[in-house]
């Protein structure tokens, strides 16, 4: 009976815990982000949510994230006027994201440096996390790009941004190697 006991008192803290998580979820929309960002880790490409700080910083062109050092003011979400996006640009589907990814490293090649895209909607966003999570990605775009610039190996770092009206801006930070 006291080992009974025991495994509920276990039962019933693991519950309080996973409610409290929850709970802070809902009131914190940059934690969801962070969570998702620790969740959705591949083994070649990591995703992260980014501040205020570190999103109006220079693009980072190495594969190492920086720490979380913005204030309480720097989380005021940026809009694509801001940034200087047009409508037109955002990214309204997997296929045209995949695309658009294809072209930029294309454009780039082989190397380490960082390229952008804005996503229309939270549902391709957390469809963008998925592809990444069971690496649907790499047959999305990765293997073709890879072969068109002549790279044998990547790493890549994936920041999600949430900008107004639940657009986001992704940045990768990227790094080609080429082939032998």
């Amino acid at each position: 009976m006291k080992v009974v006991r025991k495994i509920l008192y276990v039962i019933a803290g693991i519950l309080i815990l996973l409610t409290i998580i929850i709970v802070a979820c809902a009131y914190n929309p940059g934690l969801t982000s962070a969570i998702q960002g620790v969740i959705f880790r591949g083994k070649t490409v990591e995703v992260s949510s980014v501040s205020q700080n570190e999103a109006a910083a220079e693009p980072v062109t190495g594969t190492e994230v920086s720490g979380n050092t913005a204030t309480n003011d720097d989380h005021r979400m940026r809009s694509l006027e801001e940034l200087g996006i047009p409508e037109e640009d955002l990214i309204t589907s997997i296929e045209d994201y995949y695309r658009n990814c294809h072209d930029q490293i294309v454009e780039h090649g082989v190397g380490t440096y960082s390229f952008e895209n804005v996503i229309a909607n939270e549902p391709l966003v957390q469809e963008i996390y998925a592809k990444y999570s069971n690496r649907d990605y790499v047959e999305g775009y990765m293997n073709e790009t890879l072969n068109e610039v002549g790279a044998a190996s990547y790493e890549m770092n994936l920041l999600v941004e949430e900008l107004t009206e639940k657009r986001f801006r992704l940045t990768h930070q990227i790094e080609l190697n080429e082939g032998q």
